[in-house]
């Protein structure tokens, strides 16, 4: 019997020294009757230091007599904490947390103490309080954003996914509770008539993984704004996941709205400032051409009329007359150029194509530049307005071409090319740089821009270092019954 006690007690005391976890026991008043040496470890203490004394006597002592004074009432009104967790500071200041596993136990002669399992938890709880700490300021990032953030996972056999977070600014602008939209799928904020768009660009953030696009959301109640969707995709818990940032671009569509109405009244004003000026200049140059044309012809009549009326003995005078008669070929003459400058009648006559090839011709004598040509063999029939304006920006092309561009040689061409009016002048100049492009004085070429943008053209330029430059003209072209028909 004494053996089977002997070998019990030794099996006890070998089972309590090579437990991993403290074990501590203690009777009624706190005293420690016994512990192992991983409670020493725990505790910085030595067992010899701890026999008898009181398990408080571990802490500092600033927590000794809170921690003994609940021990002493929970084991006399015989309610001991079986379970729970503490952060204490040891006698060394060291902070720890101690994971509590406590019983009592019955003596064989009748005194009940308490036996504790005791576990160093601090690695644990202080990830434990990382996370929360991080999930904290997560939280406080997530939902003071100014935009709505939604997170999207993709299961099988859903075609959009389901939310599975959602920030208090999206429940804030679409009006749902959190708890609403983690059972909603994206298509519940989108409207019907949008939802291929969007399956559209889904397809596509699964190939390029980042998009940013412009989308309309529908509210609780029905109500819809305008969206500028940044998308991200990416891997979670092995699930295809979307993060989704929306900014609620309401006050940039008004402003946008705003923006191209005035730039339409401003496009709408340019044009009627053009026809205006066209107008002023084709009855300037009417003008000038009927009246003082027809006086300047009439004088020269009454000078020869006068001149053939003179004596064989007057010559020095009818030398005068004749004089006088070529000053008024020479008036008459420049007349006709600035009625041609003002508004070339060849326009109005004889279309588009003879006023280019005049207006070529007329800067070769004027500079010596050689003008090439290729047309279209058909008829090109343009409207007065898209003609002259076609013209217009020709002239203005010409004359970089005789200022700036140094050339010999200018090639013109002329064709239509899908529905388009092409117009290419390429010369063999020096070719302009991207600073004299953008220039705040090239208002030439503002012009000759803004003139093709009033009827949805366009002008580019091209400069290529000491080989030239080319302009080309592209406008909407088709051919117009004529207006008198």
């Amino acid at each position: 019997m004494n053996e089977l006690i002997n070998k019990s007690t030794e099996l006890l005391e070998l089972i309590w020294e090579c437990s991993v976890d403290g074990l501590r026991l203690i009777d009624g008043h706190g005293n420690i009757i016994m512990v192992n040496q991983p409670y020493c470890k725990m505790v910085n203490l030595e067992n010899e230091y701890l026999i008898g004394k009181l398990f408080s006597d571990v802490y500092h002592p600033s927590e000794r007599e809170d921690v003994l004074k609940v021990y002493r009432e929970d084991f006399i009104n015989n309610k001991m904490r079986t379970h729970f967790e503490r952060e204490n500071t040891l006698l060394n200041n060291e902070k720890v947390w101690f994971d509590f596993s406590n019983s009592f136990l019955q003596l064989p002669d009748g005194d009940k103490v308490t036996l504790s399992i005791i576990k160093n938890v601090t690695a644990r709880k202080k990830t434990e309080l990382e996370i929360k700490e991080s999930e904290k300021r997560y939280r406080m990032l997530f939902n003071n954003t100014n935009d709505a953030v939604f997170v999207i996972q993709l299961e099988h056999g859903s075609s959009y996914g389901k939310f599975i977070e959602v920030n208090d600014v999206a429940c804030e602008r679409l009006g749902y509770q959190r708890e609403e939209f983690l059972m909603l799928s994206p298509s519940a904020i989108i409207p019907p008539q949008l939802i291929n768009e969007y399956t559209s660009i889904m397809e596509k953030l699964f190939s390029v993984k980042d998009v940013i696009f412009e989308l309309v959301h529908r509210t609780k109640d029905r109500r819809t704004f305008p969206v500028e969707i940044s998308a991200h995709l990416f891997q979670y818990n092995s699930k295809q996941t979307i993060l989704s940032i929306a900014r609620d671009i309401t006050e940039r569509k008004i402003a946008d709205e705003k923006l191209k109405r005035t730039s339409k009244r401003l496009r709408d004003l340019a044009s009627h400032l053009q026809s205006v000026r066209e107008e002023e200049r084709t009855m300037i140059a009417r003008e000038i051409h009927d009246e003082l044309g027809q006086v300047l012809t009439v004088l020269k009549i009454q000078i020869s009329l006068l001149s053939k009326k003179l004596n064989k003995n007057q010559q020095p005078l009818k030398d005068k007359f004749d004089s006088v008669s070529g000053v008024i070929d020479q008036t008459i003459e420049t007349v006709q150029k600035i009625c041609a400058k003002l508004r070339p009648g060849i326009l109005d006559e004889l279309g588009l194509v003879a006023a280019i090839e005049w207006q070529s011709q007329e800067l070769s004598e004027r500079t010596g530049i050689i003008s090439e040509f290729i047309f279209p063999s058909d008829e090109i029939t343009l409207d007065n307005e898209k003609s002259t304006a076609v013209f217009r920006i020709f002239q203005e092309a010409l004359t970089n071409v005789a200022r700036h561009a140094n050339a010999a040689r200018v090639h013109i061409i002329l064709k239509i090319e899908k529905s388009n009016l092409i117009l290419e002048i390429i010369d063999n100049g020096k070719g302009i740089s991207e600073t004299q492009l953008n220039a705040v004085q090239s208002l030439g070429i503002l012009g000759m821009k803004e003139r093709a943008m009033l009827f949805g053209g366009s002008v580019s330029i091209e400069g290529f270092h000491s080989k030239g430059t080319k302009v080309r003209v592209e406008i909407p072209y088709g051919k117009l019954e004529n207006k008198n028909d």
